[in-house]
């Protein structure tokens, strides 16, 4: 019931959740269409075309223009209407030099349109015009001096750096819904949005200034949006530009800018926050202005840019926010993009599993076609053609004594043995019974094919089903959804703290029961070892399990500090010993082994002898061991990989080289151990003095095509030894009678609990008893087998004084 009640809950906020993304996807269509309809660029174009900075130049209309036909041609008239009649409000003459300017480079656009595709062209094509326009117009009404020609390259340079922000600011406008901004980008933002604010230069409301107020209405929404960094830095690019249009901006620049800082600071306290870092602002600056009513005229405006960003919709605020690194909308987004990927990866690799699965299925409903039952009548037929048909006693067996005659055919066909008077029956009998001996070594080849191909099925399913089973958890670990643990995280700071060991971050990644696994990162590096002596014990108190450092290390400059993983303790741990000596005291070992931990707590240990000794011998046993290895390590099942290795090395095998294969899997959990033993030799396990031997009977790999294998499975207990051994040994061993119990006797003698050297002392012990000859490769793999008990006791969580 409770799972039903949680499916519920689910629904109804996945519901409530796709309601909400309409209502402001409906929000941000209102703009987008704006945008498309050309509205958006009629409206700047006003603004923009009646733009002027140090009281003479009008730098914005042309570059405005010029992002147009490069970006978005299509919205040319509407931007050519929007700054000539923005520039009407100026006057006449502004007006028509604006158009003049505009249709310029409307021509020259055209004329040169193959060479502008390159920006820096089209910045330059811009500059050229500005400087052609407004030398001729300023020659019309004055004459020219150095001075003049200074100002009209001054305005033509500024109309060509203009013209390559906006083209940044139009690509910004465009991006892609999950594109982030750079902070050239998010500068070039400022500057467009400044300039169509400059436009509002000399409109009041009464007493308040209207370029003041869209000017901090600006800088709340980019500090909303994006927080301190990019509200100052659009507080200061706003401010610099506004002081350009008239001096009696410059104290606007210091409150743009300390108003985009404390509003990013408080922006954890959404626009109520931003609204009361913008009043702190014009306080703080109010102070050093010695006209009390120009404060109190500042404050209102303070005040209708707080309203006006108290009726933005929020969706836009947020379109806003999602393409800004570092806000938890961008976080969010590339969250819920990051999880739609994964979604389609595991629905592929689901799609992958059920794929193979069928496939399994579909070799195990194969079944070798059955026998005809008229298979006798036709076997009959076919050798009555060759010998009875131009046989003179044919009317005789087949017209007068047909049953006879059917009868003991029928008994060749089946049997193969012909009944008693046969012979002198027949005077064909010696030919029948060749053809039918014949038919029937043909009949027992197909039957032999048959089972072949049966068992090819058969393990081909087998493999098949292990591939759809690794795919399908692969599947499930991709959709295991991470779980905010932010109590969780914030409580562990807190301890740690309490302490006097800060930790800079703590990312969890798990906290199931046997399974924990996280990240701690300290600002200091490790000297005295906190990581196992305080950290740890402190997690396993807080967390009710056993956690010990997986891995540590310092960071790389230029960090400074530790990176530590913490993960659950298993109840186990092993330690592995290896010992080898080579065929007549060589280099080269024919033999391989691994003792390594495969996934999911478990620990393997194996040994492959090749076939023979030396290096040819050594590639055949490294080739079975890696790809053992690797197949263990996939998550195949050890029976399915043993046999997968067989099908390779059987497929591929060109002369007399085979395998033996010693395998053993240990459950760290529960120190359960699986063997298969592939031809191998005996393994022993050592449990104080007693001495218990597990053994099978197989062939190598390499043999069959289709192998069966006994899996052994043996209960380990804490102090246990397990000692697996390659064939030399054992063989070496000949002038002693009974090799395998000298083996236990060796071991049980052993005092030592270190598995290296037990496993060196039993190689040498092999080598003396044979009289110091070393007639085959021999390994010994020795794996002790410990609780897991750690160095260092849980710290409680509450501490008691004195």
């Amino acid at each position: 019931m409770a799972n039903v009640h949680e499916a519920n809950f689910e629904l109804t906020n996945a519901l409530s959740l796709k309601r909400t993304r309409k209502k402001e996807v409906r929000k941000v269509n209102v703009m987008k269409w704006l945008y498309e309809k050309g509205i958006f660029h009629l409206l700047a174009g006003v603004m923009l075309g009646r733009a002027v900075v140090m009281l003479q130049f009008m730098p914005f209309a042309l570059p405005f223009f010029a992002a147009v036909m490069i970006m978005q041609r299509q919205k040319a008239p509407q931007t050519f209407a929007g700054l000539t009649a923005g520039a009407a409000a100026l006057g006449l003459l502004p007006a028509l030099y604006t158009a003049t300017i505009l249709l310029m480079y409307y021509i020259s656009f055209g004329l040169l349109r193959k060479y502008t595709g390159n920006q820096f062209v089209a910045a330059g094509l811009a500059a050229g015009v500005t400087a052609l326009v407004k030398t001729l117009y300023t020659w019309a009404v004055q004459p020219l001096d150095w001075m003049t020609a200074f100002y009209i390259l001054a305005e033509a340079a500024m109309t060509g750096v203009l013209l390559l922000i906006f083209l940044q600011s139009f690509l910004v406008l465009t991006k892609g819904r999950r594109s982030a901004f750079s902070h050239e980008e998010l500068v070039a933002l400022s500057v467009l949005a400044a300039s169509i604010a400059l436009g509002l230069t000399g409109l009041m409301a009464g007493d308040l200034v209207i370029s003041h107020i869209a000017a901090r209405y600006v800088v709340l929404a980019a500090a909303l949006s994006a927080g301190a960094l990019v509200g100052s830095t659009a507080g200061v690019v706003i401010g610099l530009l506004f002081c350009l249009a008239s001096f009696a901006f410059i104290p606007e620049v210091a409150l743009l800018a300390v108003a985009g800082l404390l509003g990013g600071l408080l922006k954890s306290g959404g626009r109520v926050g931003v609204v009361i870092g913008l009043m702190l602002a014009t306080m703080l600056t109010g102070l050093m202005m010695e006209n009390a009513l120009r404060l109190e005229f500042s404050l209102y405006e303070s005040a209708v840019a707080a309203l006006l960003l108290f009726i933005t919709p929020q969706s836009w605020v947020r379109a806003l926010a999602r393409h800004i690194p570092g806000s938890e909308e961008y976080a969010e987004e590339q969250q819920l993009y990051a999880k739609s990927v994964r979604d389609v990866t595991a629905e592929k690799v689901e799609h992958f599993s059920a794929m193979f699965k069928k496939l399994s299925d579909s070799f195990s409903d194969i079944e070798p076609a059955q026998e005809n039952p008229g298979a006798a009548d036709e076997m009959i037929g076919s050798v009555t053609k060759y010998t009875c048909d131009q046989c003179f006693r044919k009317e005789f067996c087949w017209s007068e004594h047909f049953d006879r005659t059917y009868e003991w055919m029928s008994v060749l066909a089946e049997r193969g043995e012909p009944e008693p008077g046969w012979k002198s029956y027949c005077v064909k009998s010696a030919l029948m019974e060749k053809e039918f001996d014949r038919y029937h070594q043909e009949k027992a080849v197909n039957q032999l094919m048959q089972q072949h191909m049966k068992e090819g099925n058969r393990f081909v399913a087998r493999q098949l089903s292990g591939l759809a089973d690794v795919m399908s958890e692969f599947a499930n670990e991709l959709q295991r959804e991470t779980i905010q643990n932010g109590e969780q995280e914030e409580k562990i700071l807190q301890e740690l703290d309490a302490y006097g060991v800060r930790a800079d971050q703590i990312d969890i990644h798990c906290l199931e029961a046997g399974r924990v696994d996280l990240d701690v990162l300290l600002p200091f590096q490790e000297k005295h070892g906190e990581c196992d002596k305080l950290i740890a014990p402190m997690l396993s108190s807080i967390l009710q399990e056993t956690v010990i450092v997986h891995q540590k290390g310092d960071l790389p400059p230029p960090y400074y500090g530790t990176a530590a993983t913490f993960r659950s303790a298993k109840a186990f741990q092993v330690t592995s010993g290896i010992a080898h000596a080579a065929y007549a005291g060589g280099l080269v070992s024919g033999d391989s082994c691994a003792a390594i931990p495969i996934h999911e707590g478990k620990f393997a240990a194996a040994i492959c002898d090749g076939m023979g000794n030396g290096e040819k011998a050594r590639e055949e046993s490294e080739e079975t061991i890696g790809l053992l290895e690797e197949m263990l390590k996939a998550g195949i099942e050890e029976e399915l990989a043993i046999k997968s290795v067989n099908a390779i090395l059987t497929a591929k095998r060109t002369s007399d080289m085979y395998s033996t294969v010693d395998l053993a899997m240990i459950d760290l959990q529960h120190a359960r151990a699986r063997f298969l033993k592939v031809g191998a030799v005996p393994s022993y396990v050592k449990r104080g003095k007693q001495i218990q031997m597990i053994e099978a009977a197989n062939l190598p790999l390499g043999f069959f095509h289709e192998m069966e294998m006994d899996v052994l499975e043996h209960q380990l207990k804490s102090g246990d030894m397990l000692f697996m051994l390659s064939d030399g040994l054992i063989d070496g061993l000949r002038s002693i009678e009974n090799p395998e119990r000298w083996m236990r006797r060796q071991i049980a003698e052993l005092v030592t609990t270190d598995p290296q050297e037990a496993a060196d002392l039993l190689v040498e012990a092999a080598v003396r008893a044979a009289g110091g000859s070393i007639n085959d490769d021999m390994t010994v793999v020795a794996v002790k087998i410990d609780h897991q008990v750690p160095k260092w006791a849980a710290i409680p969580l509450r501490r008691t004084a004195g």
